[in-house]
């Protein structure tokens, strides 16, 4: 087994042999994603925040929730992880306090629609509508200019890399940087990390399984289809900068080592960072883990750097 930061050794004996998504009805799995999420430091207070709701495309409202501190320069549109299935605004708030304050830009955190409720394309079409909306009319509540940047943790990760490849193709708008946080990039579940770590390290084979045929996957699209597996697009040119940031025991760390030397290979700049000995989901861990905050401030700072130049 490997080497697993001390401060996650009993997290991980706590959830052995069980799996994160895949063994309980959604309504109980959303209720344990809500209290972990409770249980973390809330992060610092920011100048303004607000909730408002965006009009997608077919009509529905989408809930969002913006973070400006004073002196803002760009935006970050923000999308949480939890496999397409679980996470909402609330258990993204401290982290999306986090990088507000640390990089001094605005963040848009989304509540995209979930799944088995709606399925493959509904989170990618509010993804997209609320990026558009940002750039065409984030003045309007506040946002500062037109600097924008995408984020995302594991199925955010996907859906920020599906965003910017649309971005590209739609020549607008025009995204900065693309930080994608152990990113669900392949939906062939081909990597090795999958054999190393898709047992006894939270996340499991199992659970991934699940979310990929919840969202659709196998069903209503194709794995092969580059909006679920963003490496698999037939060109990566132009598209935006990335950071990609990995975690050593997950299961999906190929996807990142996969994404990054895809973008390299067509000539966009992209950085893959793997914190060692830690687990999927340890980047939301800020206050009782040491590299999910050296993390997010490494984030912070690619994002405020961005914004800023």
């Amino acid at each position: 087994m490997s080497f697993v930061h001390p401060a996650l050794r009993e997290f991980l004996e706590a959830s052995k042999g069980k799996s994160a998504l895949a063994d309980a009805p959604v309504h109980e799995v959303r209720a344990a994603n809500d209290e972990r999420a409770r249980a973390r430091p809330p992060g610092p207070q920011i100048d303004t925040v607000r909730d408002m709701t965006i009009t997608g495309d077919d009509g529905h409202q989408i809930p969002v929730r913006l973070y400006i501190p004073d002196g803002a320069t760009g935006v970050i549109v923000a999308f949480h992880g939890g496999g397409w299935v679980v996470g909402n605004l609330d258990t993204f708030d401290d982290t999306a306090r986090n990088i507000a304050n640390d990089s001094g830009q605005a963040v848009v955190s989304v509540d995209y629609r979930l799944t088995p409720e709606h399925r493959f394309p509904a989170q990618i079409d509010d993804a997209w509508a609320v990026t558009r909306w940002v750039a065409e009319h984030g003045h309007e509540a506040g946002l500062p200019g037109d600097r924008l940047m995408l984020m995302g943790d594991s199925a955010g990760g996907n859906l920020a890399a599906v965003v910017a490849l649309m971005a590209r193709d739609a020549g607008g708008p025009d995204i900065r940087l693309q930080v994608l946080v152990y990113p669900a990039a392949d939906a062939r579940m081909q990597g090795d990390t999958l054999d190393m770590y898709g047992d006894d390290f939270f996340l499991t084979r199992r659970d991934i399984s699940y979310t990929l045929a919840s969202y659709g996957i196998g069903s209503i699209v194709s794995a092969d289809d580059w909006r679920v597996s963003p490496v698999l697009a037939a060109s990566h040119k132009g598209v935006a900068p990335a950071l990609i940031i990995s975690a050593e025991c997950d299961p999906i760390r190929s996807d990142g080592a996969a994404y990054a030397r895809k973008l390299l290979e067509d000539g966009v700049s992209a950085v893959h960072v793997t914190y060692s000995s830690v687990t999927h989901l340890f980047f939301g861990m800020r206050g009782g883990l040491d590299a999910a905050a050296y993390a997010q401030r490494q984030a912070a700072d690619a994002l405020r750097v961005a914004a800023e130049s």
